[in-house]
């Protein structure tokens, strides 16, 4: 009997064992983005374009904070964060660059100290770059590409290509994507999204052009 049962669970595991590896070693099967879809904020603090059958998710913080995500398929993902506090901190440092200017043309031989004012742009832009390398659950052995400078939709904005790695079934598996920071007057927005590499020509172009489609507080709200 304990033969009989050998000869039936012992292939039956191999089988199995097959499957997982073909499973995993198989080239990700995705849907084609659908025509897009846009998606507006109740306060209109953010307005973005997507393809339409990829789900919003919503997420809100007593209206200090609010996050967007879309995650059409496993380890594809964009995240859309906003946050009115860092806005006040971006507020906050514009009004000490602005006295270290008037500082510098009033007093004779201090002009030196207008290079050292801060960007907020850079410095609310390192802060996310040094979050995700805090984060190894999200974002495990992330890793900086090239900056971009530049506005998304009237607002300034730095663009970072970056990779990190995701977990698969055997070891990680690499992803590329970007991550974006841009300011506006009352909310500064944070954006994180990638894919895995073998999705990068079809995928991050779509990101990409949902990156450019963002707007931020529209005219009618916020303050």
């Amino acid at each position: 009997m304990r033969t009989i049962y050998r000869s039936i669970w012992i292939p039956s595991a191999i089988a199995i064992l097959g499957m997982t590896v073909l499973f995993a070693i198989h080239p990700m099967d995705v849907a084609r983005p659908s025509a897009a879809k846009v998606y507006s904020a109740y306060d209109r603090s953010i307005r973005i374009e997507h393809p339409g059958n990829w789900r919003v998710k919503e997420r809100s913080s007593h209206g200090v904070d609010a996050d967007i995500s879309f995650e059409p398929f496993h380890n594809v993902k964009m995240i859309v964060s906003l946050n009115l506090q860092s806005s006040l901190m971006t507020d906050i440092m514009r009004s000490q660059n602005a006295q270290v200017s008037q500082l510098a043309s009033a007093i004779p031989g201090a002009q030196g100290l207008a290079g050292q004012q801060v960007s907020p742009l850079i410095s609310i832009h390192s802060a996310q770059g040094a979050a995700m390398k805090a984060d190894t659950e999200q974002y495990p052995d992330v890793k900086d590409g090239a900056t971009e400078h530049t506005t998304i939709n009237g607002k300034d904005a730095l663009v970072t290509s970056c990779r990190w790695k995701a977990r698969g079934v055997f070891g990680s598996i690499p992803i590329i994507g970007r991550r974006a920071t841009i300011l506006s007057s009352d909310h500064n927005a944070s954006v994180i999204y990638g894919c895995p590499i073998e999705l990068q020509k079809t995928i991050l172009p779509e990101f990409d052009r949902m990156l450019n489609s963002l707007e931020l507080d529209l005219q009618g709200g916020g303050r």
